[in-house]
């Protein structure tokens, strides 16, 4: 069904914009819990993105966002490197959830893996009859790529010190149940599979970072 090329232009325009986006892009990885481990390869993927996209001022704060372990955080392999990863929460008790530093290496920029990480945090998702409100902060800079997956801008926070690489864009995106349904079934068609640890079960996850 998922598959760009054998669509019909009927199947093409059932999928929504979020698909339509999506499907053509996902790149073939390993896509599992983030592990203590994992820090000093995450703090290797930020600091290849400094100092244009990211503030180097801000590593300090981004690694203790991940020491304190209060996202629900995956990470991206590639030939067995952690090349990815972001987070995930949900906000009490509302139909809001954060996208919380999504970011991929440098090297591996423009091939897939940032529109694949995107599709598995939705994948965690809740699949509720309402739909639910997903918002993000990322550099300005980004605003074409997360535009084209629905994503509205809709503020900019100045960076503390002036620099570019400082602001903030807050972007936010309606999600409708089906939508999350469909990126399920467009990871399973391409085999890209989200490996949870066997004792975390991930609707826990996600309600604790709402606490």
């Amino acid at each position: 069904m998922f598959d760009h090329h054998e669509e019909d232009d009927a199947g093409s325009a059932e999928l929504s914009p979020l698909m339509h986006a999506i499907v053509p892009k996902l790149a073939l990885c390993r896509i599992r819990e983030y592990d203590p481990e994992d820090l000093e390869a995450c703090v290797e993927v930020y600091r290849s993105n400094e100092p244009d996209l990211l503030p180097a001022e801000g590593l300090d704060s981004f690694t203790a966002f991940l020491e304190g372990g209060t996202s629900y955080m995956l990470v991206i392999e590639h030939a067995g490197d952690v090349i990815g990863f972001g987070g995930l929460e949900l906000v009490g008790d509302s139909d809001t959830a954060l996208l919380r530093h999504g970011m991929i290496h440098r090297e591996y920029h423009r091939r897939g893996f940032g529109t694949t990480l995107l599709a598995a945090r939705i994948a965690l998702l809740e699949t509720d009859e309402r739909p639910l409100e997903l918002w993000m902060g990322a550099p300005p800079d980004s605003v074409p790529f997360y535009g084209r997956f629905g994503f509205k801008l809709e503020r900019v926070h100045p960076g503390a010190t002036g620099g570019g690489a400082g602001h903030t864009a807050m972007f936010s995106l309606m999600i409708e149940p089906q939508d999350i349904l469909d990126v399920r079934d467009a990871l399973e068609e391409r085999e890209i599979r989200i490996e949870l640890d066997e004792e975390t079960d991930a609707e826990d996850a996600l309600d604790e970072d709402g606490e």
